[in-house]
């Protein structure tokens, strides 16, 4: 909750609070005068919520809990709810923005959760490993994606889809070129997506220059 004025953390943990301890929740609560407030709540299940309250104007709210069934999903919701419900009540029209970010799921069978290169969380549908195996030079997984169709990831990396096929083909030429009966040379493509493509052409003779070829992939 970013606000529009600076926050009395006392009011804010007072308004609070009764949410949290109709849960059954401990309370702990740690004040550092100019820094603000961390109040701490645990329930008998282990589960818990933080509150943070920024006296520049910012109330953070997070919750961590085992529930691998729907109720225990909508028990989240609807204490949130009535955490923004309150903060509504307490700033009136003062709060600038209310973000909820999706629910991150820990300990799945199925890892959902790849980071981009540049250090963001992407999570995906994905509801099957294809393929899992270690290679001379890298980890290769295939997974099944419902949105993407399989996914290559290498060394954690995420490489290629079948959803991907516009791209490789734009790379080809989008039918431009006839590569029937030619020799064709290409530079890099470690993915083995171009090289998949091209063999359907039937061209003469595909040569594949890579730095670290790994058979793995083809």
């Amino acid at each position: 909750f970013p606000l529009d004025l600076t926050a009395d953390c006392n009011a804010v943990l007072k308004a609070l609070q009764p949410i949290f301890q109709e849960q059954g929740m401990t309370e702990t609560v740690h004040n550092w005068e100019d820094h603000g407030y961390l109040a701490t709540y645990i329930k008998k299940n282990g589960s818990f919520a933080n509150l943070r309250i920024h006296p520049h104007g910012l109330v953070l709210v997070d919750l961590q809990s085992y529930n691998d069934h729907t109720k225990g999903r909508e028990e989240v919701d609807q204490l949130l709810n009535k955490v923004e419900e309150r903060m509504k009540e307490l700033f009136h029209g003062s709060i600038k923005r209310v973000k909820r970010l999706p629910t991150i799921l820990r300990g799945g069978v199925i890892d959902r959760y790849w980071p981009t290169a540049d250090g963001r969380l992407v999570e995906y549908d994905i509801d099957e490993v294809v393929y899992d195996e270690d290679s001379p030079f890298q980890n290769i997984k295939i997974l099944h994606s419902k949105q993407f169709g399989n996914i290559l990831i290498l060394s954690g990396d995420v490489n290629l889809a079948e959803s991907d096929l516009a791209y490789t083909q734009a790379i080809m030429g989008s039918g431009k070129e006839d590569y029937a009966g030619k020799e064709v040379l290409i530079l890099g493509g470690g993915d083995g997506g171009i090289l998949y493509e091209i063999v359907k052409l039937k061209p003469k003779m595909v040569t594949m220059v890579e730095i670290s070829f790994d058979k793995g992939l083809i």
